[in-house]
């Protein structure tokens, strides 16, 4: 049910760095041109409402707009690799086939909560494709590119990022991965 009172108030992330975490920031100093950077926006949240399906709820967002990201942890033998998974809210990840396969890995999983946090600097509940470790894979279901803009975590509870879902593609190891999403 959408809530028709609470309404998102998206400003210029270049103008609000102190709502997104310094990895998030930085990755977009790095990475987009100054004309990119004014069409990435930031909002407040009240974090009691930072799930993807909640807040598209509570603020009346569109859930097609929504993006969540997952770390997960491939193995094969004594080798690990950690990828980040993109996909709509409201959908699951499809790690025990697409991502298994498509790594080569023998084994899936969520990658242990303390170690994404370590690495990427940004909060649990808020972890976002932009400013991630550069050796992890970035796959990307096509159905996230969609939508002209999504709206995902910014790496800190308090706030969401808006941007155009293509920018996605500029970020480093992406690649789109058909069926990451299943319903």
């Amino acid at each position: 049910m959408k809530n028709m009172n609470n309404k998102l108030e998206f400003k210029k992330v270049i103008e609000n760095k102190n709502l997104i975490a310094e990895s998030t920031y930085n990755c977009i100093e790095k990475t987009f041109s100054e004309e990119e950077k004014n069409n990435i926006l930031v909002a407040e949240i009240n974090p009691e409402y930072m799930d993807g399906i909640k807040l598209c709820e509570y603020y009346g967002v569109d859930t097609k707009t929504g993006a969540n990201c997952l770390i997960c942890e491939c193995k094969r033998g004594k080798n690990k690799n950690y990828a980040a998974l993109l996909v709509p809210t409201g959908y699951k990840y499809n790690m025990s086939s697409t991502v298994r396969k498509h790594t080569n890995s023998r084994m899936v999983s969520v990658a242990p909560l303390d170690y994404v946090l370590e690495k990427t600097k940004m909060e649990y509940g808020s972890i976002n494709p932009i400013g991630l470790p550069e050796e992890w894979n970035l796959f990307i279901d096509p159905k996230v590119l969609e939508v002209e803009k999504i709206i995902c975590g910014s790496g800190l509870q308090k706030s969401k990022l808006s941007l155009p879902s293509k920018y996605l593609l500029k970020l480093k190891n992406v690649e789109i991965l058909e069926n990451l999403a299943k319903e």
